[in-house]
């Protein structure tokens, strides 16, 4: 019997946990998968201040895309902490992978910092770690969870528009 002023162990009113995390997760992929996106509105400017050849300027965007397939399976198998989950490492690779390539001059620069610093944080931030965490909170909704979790995909080509 429940008294007054003792939590009653059944479900608490208010909105069920899980759906911030959803919210959450479609923040950080717009956050984490926009610049990227965003990878041809910079091209025009970058190829005229460094005067580098239209391939070299697409060879950064060719090892972000690949050292960023190379890391999910990596960091799905390191397991850090038990369940995998959002991971401040990954931020911290990003964000110092942005703020490195405003400081960039040289081709090597971007080579190695949007090429491979930057989407090895993406790897440890974006969608394969969110999506574990999404599928950890939903069992019944599982599948509209995991279509809704996408939408920060498909607005992080929002950042295009801006």
């Amino acid at each position: 019997m429940h008294g007054i002023g003792k939590p009653s162990r059944g479900r608490q009113p208010g909105v069920f946990y899980g759906w911030k995390i959803v919210w959450t997760g479609i923040l950080g992929m717009i956050l984490v998968y926009g610049i990227r996106h965003s990878f041809a509105v910079f091209f025009t400017p970058i190829l005229e201040e460094f005067h580098w050849s239209r391939g070299n300027i697409s060879i950064m965007m060719s090892l972000n895309i690949f050292a960023y397939g190379l890391m999910p399976p990596l960091r799905g198998s390191w397991r850090i902490g038990g369940e995998p989950g959002p991971d401040a490492p990954g931020n911290r690779h990003s964000g110092g992978g942005h703020r490195g390539v405003r400081l960039g001059g040289e081709l090597w620069h971007f080579y190695l910092l949007f090429g491979i610093l930057i989407p090895i944080g993406n790897a440890l931030a974006g969608w394969p770690i969110i999506a574990p965490a999404l599928m950890n909170w939903f069992v019944k909704r599982r599948g509209l969870v995991m279509g809704i979790g996408q939408m920060g995909g498909g607005l992080s080509f929002a950042y295009t528009m801006l």
